[in-house]
C-alpha cells in the first residue's frame, strides 16, 4: 500500500458515514500539480526562465507572425494580473526576448513582439519540453495516453465551468 492508499483509507475510516469517493481524484490532481510545477522548473532551469516567462514567449509564438499581442491579450490568455504581466514583460524585454512598442491602432496601448532572439529561445525550450514529456510518457501506451487525455479534458471542463461561473458571479474586476 502506498501513501495515497493509506490517505484514502484514513478518510474512509474517519468519515465512514460519508462518501469520500470524490476526494482521491482531487488529491491526485493536487499532487500532480506540485509534480508538474517541479517538472516545468527542471526543464526551464537551464534556460534561466520561469514558467511565467516561457508562457509569454509561447503565447507570442502561438499568435503567429508577426508574433505580436498587446499586454491585455497576454494577461487574459495567461491568467495573470496586469501588474504581474508588466513585471514579466520588463524582465523579458531586458533580456532581449521581447520588444514593446506603441500600438498603432490604440494611441494609449502597447504591442509586445517576440524578437528573433526570443523566438530562437522559445524554439529551444519547446523542443526541450517535447523531449522531456515524450520521455516521461514513454512507459504509457498510446491508448493510455489517449484515455488520460480524455479524462483530464473532462476534469478541466468542470474546473473551467466553475471558474467561468465564479467570474460571472463576481462581476467585473
Amino acid at each position: 500500500m502506498d501513501w495515497f492508499d493509506d490517505l484514502t483509507r484514513s478518510w474512509e475510516s474517519e468519515y465512514g458515514d460519508l462518501d469520500v469517493a470524490n476526494l482521491p481524484p482531487f488529491v491526485r490532481l493536487a499532487r500532480l500539480g506540485v509534480l508538474l510545477e517541479a517538472f516545468q522548473h527542471d526543464v526551464l532551469e537551464p534556460f534561466e526562465l520561469t514558467p511565467s516567462d516561457y508562457g509569454v514567449l509561447a503565447a507570442l509564438r502561438r499568435a503567429g507572425p508577426p508574433y505580436t499581442l498587446n499586454p491585455s491579450q497576454l494577461y487574459s490568455r495567461l491568467r495573470r494580473s496586469s501588474g504581474g504581466m508588466t513585471k514579466i514583460l520588463k524582465r523579458l524585454e531586458e533580456a532581449g526576448y521581447v520588444s514593446r512598442s506603441p500600438d498603432p491602432d490604440d494611441g494609449r496601448g502597447m504591442r509586445v513582439t517576440l524578437t528573433d532572439r526570443g523566438r530562437s529561445l522559445q524554439e529551444r525550450v519547446f523542443h526541450a519540453f517535447l523531449a522531456a514529456t515524450t520521455s516521461m510518457m514513454a512507459p504509457l501506451t498510446a491508448h493510455q495516453v489517449e484515455a488520460a487525455n480524455r479524462s483530464l479534458s473532462d476534469l478541466l471542463e468542470l474546473f473551467e465551468r466553475r471558474a467561468a461561473e465564479r467570474g460571472a458571479a463576481a462581476g467585473p474586476r
